[in-house]
């Protein structure tokens, strides 16, 4: 049994969310579900945009306190670790350590994990897709910069199909032809190793791997590594609560 409880700050994104909360309840599989660690999930449909709060400094202020409000919801619970369902996200956290110092004790930080097991690996380049705000201000390329990894950023001619991908998800509109436009969007690249770096991006992966074995599952798995900052994190928060 797990004694300490584990918060997932989600809303971002609701699928997303889902999403990690399977995965996390899977990694963590047992014949009792007492055996499960105690979880508290806060999802805030009503945050306003990140990415617009990034690029037009539209509500900056709100999602700061947004984020700082479902923090200190945890922190009142007595979470000891709190994971947020998005990685742009991660670009407001200095705020939020601003309001609430002990936040900093708590809080994941997902895209450290990723930097740390990219380093391990002695991953040298990655290709990021992420939403365009995160993309605007180089948040992984600032983040992951200090573990000796360079960042191809997709330009901004990219950041149309990128959003419609992420939307499409959010709006649980997962097909055959979206996982073919992913497909052919990754190929303009030539980059084989992948960041996830919206929590969008790893539902879409997520179906097209559960799909009947299709040309774009085979040339997704043999051409691209993905490397999900999610993933890892679950397997991080397994072996911390052991």
């Amino acid at each position: 049994m797990y004694r300490e409880k584990v918060g997932i700050i989600g809303g971002f994104g609701a699928y997303a969310t889902l999403n990690f909360y399977k995965r996390l309840l899977e990694e963590f599989a047992s014949e009792s579900e007492r055996d499960y660690p105690h979880i508290i999930m806060d999802n805030n449909f009503t945050m306003p945009s990140r990415t617009r709060a990034l690029l037009y400094n539209e509500a900056y202020k709100e999602v700061v306190d947004c984020i700082s409000d479902s923090i200190q919801l945890m922190i009142d619970n007595d979470v000891s670790k709190i994971i947020l369902v998005c990685g742009t996200a991660h670009y407001f956290l200095d705020d939020v350590y601003t309001k609430i110092p002990q936040a900093k004790e708590r809080v994941v930080d997902i895209i450290n994990i990723m930097g740390a097991e990219l380093q391990a690996k002695d991953e040298r380049e990655v290709l990021i897709i992420a939403a365009e705000g995160a993309l605007q201000k180089n948040l992984y390329q600032t983040r992951l910069k200090h573990y000796g990894i360079k960042c191809v950023n997709p330009n901004e001619d990219d950041f149309t199909a990128i959003r419609y991908f992420i939307e499409c998800v959010k709006r649980n509109e997962l097909n055959q032809g979206l996982a073919r436009q992913f497909r052919d969007f990754l190929e303009k690249f030539g980059k084989k190793n992948v960041v996830l770096g919206c929590t969008e991006f790893p539902v879409l992966v997520d179906y097209i791997d559960k799909c009947s074995k299709t040309e774009e599952t085979a040339i997704l798995r043999n051409q691209y590594c993905f490397y999900d900052p999610l993933e890892m994190t679950i397997k991080w928060l397994k072996e911390y609560l052991l």
